[in-house]
């Protein structure tokens, strides 16, 4: 995919330096997190999953207000209450931006991710998400059994449904799991619109590249959804699943 830029202005410029700094104190706040997570689980296992979703939802929020500080993000997300009240929820969003969860997670409470194993490859991200995420490794039934612990005590589940980020050159088809997670548990189906004003972090553009603006990302929260007792399974995932990605524009 041709990743090449348009000329940039030197205010431009600066802004991608700027945003690189910010990616590094992001690495570094992650190893940081690790660090404490590592040192807390001998001295307080029963408080590592609640201290250590607390501890990364605010790191997140102060990645936001870095990149915010630095001229490379704008949030509009008028619905922002309303997010911060979800309890036990299977939020379900697009996922243009590999910044989309951080966004999410840093104002949605009690965040468990669903993750790729390739991202263990990480040292400074594998204690993180070894405790604070579900690890998708191809065995449903275990990905799904975590999930519903996690939704039974409380916790959201950010899943992004293409599994991918979202492509405006490609239609990725929606996988089930997450509506297959709300037939088993009865959880709420949240869907969250994200809305990007220009490529950003994007499979498009090169990831130091911010743009010639200042990105916007508009949230938009669309009312629950519930699965439908008594139906088949499998019928009853295929109906979510269209009714999700109308709402998302997938």
């Amino acid at each position: 995919m041709d990743k090449r830029v348009p000329p940039m202005s030197t205010s431009t410029r600066l802004r991608c330096v700027l945003a690189v700094m910010d990616y590094f104190f992001f690495g570094l706040g992650g190893l940081c997190i690790s660090v404490v997570l590592v040192l807390i689980r001998p001295l307080f296992p029963r408080m590592e999953r609640p201290l250590g979703s607390f501890v990364l939802r605010y790191s997140w929020k102060l990645m936001c207000l870095l990149l915010r500080c630095t001229w490379n993000l704008r949030l509009h997300a008028p619905q922002k209450k309303e997010m911060e009240q979800l309890r036990s929820a299977i939020i379900v969003a697009n996922h243009p931006s590999l910044i989309d969860v951080v966004i999410l997670a840093s104002i949605i409470p009690r965040c468990m991710l669903i993750v790729k194993p390739a991202l263990l490859r990480w040292p400074f991200l594998r204690p993180i998400l070894r405790r604070l995420c579900i690890v998708n490794n191809g065995d449903a039934q275990q990905m799904l059994k975590a999930s519903r612990e996690a939704l039974a005590q409380g916790y959201n589940i950010i899943i992004f449904p293409e599994g991918t980020r979202t492509s405006p050159h490609k239609k990725n088809k929606l996988q089930r799991g997450a509506f297959h997670l709300a037939i088993q548990s009865g959880a709420p189906i949240v869907p969250i619109h994200i809305h990007t004003s220009q490529p950003f972090l994007t499979k498009e553009v090169p990831w130091w590249y911010v743009g010639e603006h200042c990105p916007v990302f508009s949230l938009t929260l669309h009312p629950a959804v519930y699965a439908r007792p008594g139906e088949l399974p499998h019928r009853e995932a295929v109906r979510l699943s269209h009714q999700i990605a109308e709402q998302l524009g997938l």
